[in-house]
């Protein structure tokens, strides 16, 4: 069956085709600009979100990004062509550019198992130098220097478009030196930070030799095909890059022309007065190089290299631009685009998949992969098992390890794993060269300045005091818990004044033995979890419920395939089910309770139980035919697609209950001071005004806090008793 495409949607001169991606700050569109005399152009829209068009600081931020490039006219710069205002919001109209990222390329290039040729890296490393140069060199209308540091030069940010220019992306961080013009956010740490400078880690005043020495990071992990800086957390990537311990990409591949490498080596000079003096210089000295090797420089090498690795992707990229036009694009269909615009947001990439898992970084062993592997696909035990791996100690990158006790973040950290026991908070990973002052620079910036960056804040928070510690159970992938709650966490510290740390444990049964065990202050538990560790330790006390857009309860689904033959709950007789966790409530307990109600004795009805871990990784296992329907809840099911979940192709066969939201728990051991301290942080806690969005995360869309009651429980306490009298009985029946 054809899909036509709804009617058309227009701001202003443009007529929007298709959504391509919507991130917390801003919604990014595919769109058709109609000109004078029937011209038209593709255009990228980029579309502040309706619910944050008041708020200053954000329309500022997302403002800034416009005015600066808007003055920026360059073939190696993403041009921009309009900031307009329509229905109450702001807009920028930018270039649609039909290509390739470098980190596509490096991607793509190790997919092919082939090297990226050596007159491409110094083409494409020329063509984004040019760029750069025209960025650092801008001047305000007085023609006084603005003084423009990019602060964001990574592979992400470099597209290699189909004729073979390359153009410099994203200056939503980028800064200027002259406080007047701009506004700056110092404190703030910006930029991915396996390419940050020494500098940007040690929070020194930055010049255009901060994005000199990040071109460096990028020209030589063209050369040696591998990830320089990447470690499994800031603080080691930042040690690595004050370090300056860079080994020569001919390393790792020998044929790297010897001019060529000392171009990379004196950009990757970690004090900048040893770099190059501008990207202007460093464009000379590597145009210098390759005539010296005899390597062709301009658009050819790069335009053939693209369509040899890329060809293919790319015509499907153009056919789906052309669909566009005559119907609606599907999920997928709109992921596969992202990477054209240069976005940065979560999707797929050209190769389908997560694109940081492939390359190898210059810490990996023999036969063992050195990055970190993704989670947004992942299996859940494999989530928290590669996350878990620096937290054994003398673990070294790569290895197959068991899964660890918990995973412990600061709030603002991409994973770095601790222990959580009687002797306070340790750092557990492999041995640390000592760097004197410098690493005790780079810890404070990680456990204090990225809290700031995290949240796009420039406040830092004094903490002080033993910390509050807050345990979450694993209900999706502990990296997206990670990236919502960290925030949460923040503010929590603010309000608190004490460190609050983020503890993501290895189960459900985990957080409440750590709750019991005095391990962690306060536990946010589901409601069954609640009912019954409230039931082996009386001495919990409930602070209060997590709200959720708005409301304080949620439904339980039971989820099909879209297209299995079931249509109703007797279908499923004899089948597989994927449920959570046995501690789980809508997991676990409600789909079973809600069998008997229809009349079946769940031990007998189920056929075979598949314990998925994780609610994401149930629908996962469902989609993927492990198992014949999926226990879940609502929030879950609406916030899969986020995460790319297609739950297009899954249907909510019933609603099993409706039940309570998380409560949040405080141990018994924790004093009547410190749990009211926690209870008023909590209900005091409003997203809009401390950060400045409706709702926190697309999966926990935390709205807030309410007061919490015990009595909302008891029915949940019913069930937990059906469970009991049935187990009796199973066991009665075994004895005959």
């Amino acid at each position: 069956m054809t899909t036509t495409a709804p009617p058309p949607t227009l701001i202003g001169r443009y007529e929007l085709l298709t959504r391509l991606a919507t991130g917390g700050m801003a919604e990014l569109f595919l769109a058709r600009e109609r000109g004078l005399a029937g011209l038209e152009r593709l255009v990228v829209i980029k579309r502040i979100l309706p619910h944050l068009a008041d708020q200053a600081s954000f329309v500022e931020m997302f403002l800034r990004e416009a005015r600066i490039v808007a003055r920026l006219s360059h073939p190696n710069v993403v041009q921009i062509y309009e900031l307009g205002h329509e229905a109450q919001t702001y807009h920028i109209a930018m270039e649609y550019i039909h290509g390739s990222t470098v980190r596509e390329l490096l991607l793509m290039s190790q997919a092919a198992k082939v090297k990226v040729p050596f007159d491409v890296i110094v083409s494409i490393g020329a063509q984004s130098l040019r760029g750069l140069h025209a960025a650092h060199e801008l001047r305000d209308l007085d023609g006084q220097p603005l003084g423009l540091v990019h602060r964001d030069i990574s592979p992400h940010n470099l597209m290699c478009t189909s004729d073979g220019h390359v153009k410099l992306l994203d200056f939503g961080v980028a800064k200027t030196t002259t406080a007047s013009v701009e506004a700056t956010y110092s404190g703030n740490l910006k930029g991915k930070f396996a390419y940050l400078s020494p500098e940007q880690c040690l929070h020194e005043e930055l010049d255009r030799r901060s994005d000199v020495f990040a071109m460096g990071i990028v020209l030589w992990e063209m050369c040696a095909m591998r990830r320089l800086f990447k470690r499994r957390t800031e603080l080691d990537m930042m040690q690595a890059i004050i370090g300056g311990d860079v080994p020569r990409p001919s390393r790792f591949r020998p044929d790297v022309p010897e001019a060529l490498e000392e171009v990379v080596m004196r950009a990757l000079e970690v004090k900048r007065e040893d770099r190059y003096e501008s990207a202007e210089a460093m464009r000379r000295a590597l145009e210098d190089a390759a005539r010296s090797e005899d390597l062709q420089l301009g658009e050819r090498p790069v335009a053939a290299y693209l369509k040899e690795v890329a060809g293919e992707k790319l015509e499907e990229r153009r056919a789906t631009v052309a669909s566009a036009f005559e119907r609606a694009l599907t999920s997928d269909e709109r992921r596969r685009l992202l990477h054209m615009t240069g976005s940065s947001s979560r999707s797929q990439s050209m190769l389908g998949q997560d694109d940081e898992d492939d390359l190898p970084t210059v810490v990996e062993r023999p036969g063992a992969q050195g990055t970190t592997p993704g989670v947004a696909r992942g299996k859940a035990a494999d989530v928290r098992a590669s996350m878990a791996r620096d937290a054994r100690p003398g673990a070294d990158v790569g290895g197959e390890f068991p899964a660890a006790r918990s995973v412990v973040m600061s709030p603002g950290g991409e994973g770095q794993a601790q222990e959580a026991g009687g002797d306070g908070w340790r750092v557990r990973g492999r041995r640390r060269r000592r760097l004197g002052v410098a690493l005790v620079v780079v810890a404070a910036v990680v456990v204090a300045s990225a809290l700031v960056w995290v949240a796009q804040r420039d406040d830092a928070i004094a903490v002080s005091g033993p910390p509050l510690a807050m345990g979450w159970a694993p209900t999706v992938d502990p990296s997206v818990l990670q990236a919502e709650l960290a925030p949460l966490h923040r503010e929590l510290e603010r309000a608190t004044g004490r460190p609050v740390p983020l503890v993501i444990t290895r189960d459900y049964a985990d957080l409440a033995e750590r709750l019991t065990r005095g391990e962690i202050a306060a536990a946010v538990l589901p409601p069954m979890l609640y009912v019954e560790t409230q039931r082996r330790e009386p001495g919990i006390e409930l602070l209060a419920l997590k709200e959720f857009d708005g409301g304080t309860s949620s439904d339980a689904l039971l989820l099909v395939r879209m297209n299995a033959q079931i249509t109703k709950v007797a279908d499923l007789e004899g089948k597989t089910f994927c449920l959570v966790d046995r501690f789980s409530t809508s997991g676990n307990f409600l789909p079973r309770q809600y069998l008997r109600e229809q009349g079946y004795e769940p031990d007998r009805f189920i056929g075979q139980i598949h314990w998925s871990g994780d609610h994401f990784q149930g629908m996962r296992d469902l989609i993927e035919g492990t198992c014949d329907a999926a226990a879940t809840y609502s929030g879950a099911f609406l916030s899969g697609a986020e995460y790319e979940i297609p739950t297009g192709q899954i249907r909510t066969l019933a609603i099993t209950g409706h039940i309570p939201q998380d409560t949040v728990v405080a141990g018994a051991h924790v004093s009547e001071d410190d749990a009211e301290l926690l209870r008023r942080s909590l209900l005091d806690f409003d997203p809009r005004q401390a950060l400045g969005v409706s709702q926190l995360g697309d999966n926990q869309r935390i709205t807030g806090f309410s007061p919490a009651s015990d009595e909302a429980f008891e029915s949940l306490r019913e069930v937990i008793e059906a469970e009991r009298l049935d187990g009796e009985s199973a066991s009665g029946d075994a004895g005959l």
